[in-house]
C-alpha cells in the first residue's frame, strides 16, 4: 500500500484528514522550516510555529501550540487536529515508508514524549487524549489510542517484540476513556478495553476487559470498576 493510498484517515466527527505524500513539494521546505523554527523560545517561537507549520507539513488543524525543541521527522506523514499541544523536547518520528501518525482534536503531548512509527505503521491518538511527560509510543505494529484517554508520565507502549524472544508486530489498542498509570508498560498484541484503569508500574501482557482495574507485573485484573456501561 502506498502513502497516497493510506493518506486519508476517517474520523466520524470530522472531514477525512488528508496527508501529503513524501514527494510533496512542501516536504523539503517544511523540513528546513522545522530546523529553523524548532529552537526559537516562546512566545515568539510558538507564534511563528502556529502560523508556519500548518503551511509546510501534512494536514494541520487550527490553533496548534508547539513549544521549542520539538523534533518532527516525516512531517508529510503526520495529520494534526485542532487545538493540539506539543510541549518541548518531544519527538515525532514518522519518517518511514507507508507510515502515518494522526493526532486528534485537543490532543496534548507533554514534555519529552517520544512517538516513533515504522514502515507500514499507523499510530492514531484520539480526540481529547493526554500523553504524559517522557512517555514512549513505538511501532512498527499499529497503535490506536481512543478518545478521552489519560496516559501518565513515563509510560511505554511498544507494538513490537525483539527477535531474540520471537519478533512480533501485532499492534496495540487502547479503547476510549482509559487511564494508564505512571511507569506502566503495554506490550505488543494487547487490547485495553473501554474505561479501564491500569495501575502505576504495571506491565500489561494480555488483553484487559472493559471497565477493569488492572495492576501488577504482569498486570492482573482486580475488579470491574463500572457496573453500567453508560455510567
Amino acid at each position: 500500500m502506498t502513502v497516497q493510498e493510506k493518506a486519508t484517515i476517517e474520523n466520524p466527527k470530522q472531514q477525512p484528514v488528508k496527508v501529503l505524500s513524501k514527494q510533496s513539494p512542501k516536504g523539503s521546505l517544511g523540513r528546513l522550516a522545522f530546523l529553523l523554527l524548532e529552537p526559537i523560545p516562546r512566545p515568539l517561537g510558538t507564534a511563528l510555529r502556529k502560523f508556519t507549520y500548518p503551511l509546510l507539513s501534512g494536514e494541520w488543524g487550527k490553533n496548534p501550540y508547539i513549544q521549542a525543541w520539538v523534533e518532527i521527522l516525516g512531517a508529510d506523514n503526520i495529520a494534526v487536529g485542532d487545538n493540539v499541544r506539543i510541549l518541548r523536547n518531544s519527538i515525532l518520528n514518522c519518517n518511514f515508508e507507508n507510515s502515518l501518525l494522526r493526532l486528534g482534536n485537543n490532543v496534548s503531548l507533554d514534555r519529552g514524549v517520544s512517538i516513533r512509527s515504522g514502515d507500514n505503521c499507523t499510530i492514531d491518538i484520539g480526540d481529547d487524549t493526554y500523553i504524559g511527560p517522557y512517555s514512549c509510543l513505538s511501532g512498527p505494529g499499529h497503535v490506536k489510542i481512543g478518545r478521552d484517554c489519560m496516559i501518565a508520565s513515563m509510560v511505554g507502549i511498544y507494538a513490537n517484540q525483539h527477535h531474540h524472544v520471537g519478533s512480533s508486530e501485532k499492534g496495540i489498542t487502547i479503547e476510549d476513556k482509559c487511564w494508564i498509570g505512571s511507569g506502566a508498560k503495554v506490550l505488543d498484541g494487547v487490547t485495553i478495553g473501554y474505561g479501564s484503569a491500569v495501575g502505576a508500574g504495571a506491565v500489561v501482557t494480555k488483553d484487559i476487559p472493559p471497565y477493569s482495574v488492572a495492576v501488577g507485573v504482569p498486570a492482573k485484573v482486580l475488579e470491574n470498576r463500572k457496573t453500567h456501561p453508560d455510567d
